[in-house]
């Protein structure tokens, strides 16, 4: 498909998100299975997971998912996710696990789950107590893990394990489909936004599996983790992008129709600076998240710092406009029918996702040792 033949058809699709859409969705928390599919019907997941996909694929389906997150951000996230937890299979996985999954996954007529948060082991890997013990016949998974995207609704999950030892070296990664017996998914309660995104933790008890169920090799699981550290950073930081620029639009919209003193309140410097500030700031995260999604793209070997810095920045931006967005509002916000506080919380959500921002300065200055 062409870039003006994709354009085309991502842009019908949002304007088929409306906030009745959004709001049924939020108040339900139905996932938006149908429109997931939709989205990816249009190749996007291609961007991502082809090797000769189109020049400039990486950042064209982080401003994809950045459209997207601007009319809402649950379907963006879910975009994201799905694409993000079909990375590892379309690198690694083996000719019968690709025939098996990848078609369905690519379009979304199944729905993927990354399973590597645990309650202990969030940034800290090596901390997972989650494991699969060797069987005469496979494995034998037993553990919990918790806060997974896509859990209640997912058809398939990638379940990371300790096969051996400490450390990272001894995290293997699973294919594991929804029906397993052993594998049971308690559902999240709704949180601050996202409402549209189910969540829930995964209970593996004793759940076994045969060899063919390994992705990739026996005690390299984190390789096929590693686009979470790249890939699933740019995504969020797409997120985060398009969350901003809805938040902000919506103060701009507000300040120029209210009026206080007789003039529209943007015209005020105490409401035109701090909106001004954040658009610079979302304009700047803009600008790196394109940068990080090039040098991912071209294998730039500092992609991972780049990835790091553009989910920092964008996230924290989008956190800026929200923010701003509320304060314009004033009581405002609190309306029943106003996504400003949504948003907000929203924004913080992304803070902490694909490693919480704290991480990513971690990342990034343990990198820039190397710049000498």
């Amino acid at each position: 498909m062409s870039a003006a033949s994709f354009d085309a058809e991502l842009a019908a699709l949002l304007e088929e998100i409306t906030p009745d859409v959004v709001e049924h969705h939020e108040r339900s928390g139905a996932h938006p299975g149908k429109l997931l599919a939709r989205v990816l019907g249009t190749g996007l997941a291609g961007c991502v997971l082809d090797p000769a996909g189109p020049p400039g694929g990486r950042w064209r389906f982080a401003a994809a998912v950045a459209a997207i997150a601007e009319r809402w951000t649950a379907l963006a996230e879910s975009v994201h996710l799905q694409v993000l937890a079909t990375c590892g299979l379309a690198e690694h996985g083996t000719a019968g696990q690709r025939e098996r999954y990848l078609d369905g996954l690519r379009c979304g007529t199944l729905v993927a789950a990354n399973c590597l948060n645990e309650r202990e082991a969030g940034s800290d890997l090596a901390a997972m107590t989650t494991a699969a013990t060797r069987t005469a016949d496979g494995y034998e998974i037993s553990g919990v893990k918790e806060w997974i995207g896509h859990a209640p609704v997912a058809d398939v999950f990638n379940v990371y394990a300790k096969t051996s030892g400490g450390g990272l070296g001894g995290i293997t990664c699973f294919l594991l489909d929804a029906g397993a017996p052993g594998l049971t998914v308690h559902e999240r309660a709704k949180v601050a936004g996202l409402g549209g995104l189910p969540a829930g933790d995964v209970h593996l008890d004793r759940v076994r599996v045969g060899p063919e169920a390994v992705l990739g090799r026996v005690g390299r699981g984190v390789r096929v983790a590693h686009p979470l550290f790249t890939q699933g950073r740019i995504g969020i930081a797409g997120c985060a992008l398009g969350l901003g620029r809805a938040a902000l639009r919506r103060a701009v919209a507000h300040a120029s129709a209210h009026h206080q003193f007789g003039r529209p309140i943007l015209e005020f410097q105490g409401i035109a600076f701090p909106i001004a500030e954040a658009s610079t700031e979302l304009a700047a995260a803009r600008a790196l998240v394109r940068v990080a999604a090039d040098a991912l793209e071209h294998g730039g070997g500092d992609a991972e710092l780049l990835a790091a810095q553009a989910k920092l920045k964008a996230t924290t931006a989008a956190s800026q406009a929200a923010a701003v967005a509320v304060r314009v509002l004033g009581s405002r916000a609190y309306d029943e029918d106003e996504p400003a506080l949504r948003w907000a919380g929203e924004a913080r959500l992304l803070e902490l996702l694909q490693g919480t921002n704290e991480i990513q300065k971690i990342a990034i200055s343990s990198r820039l040792k190397f710049l000498g």
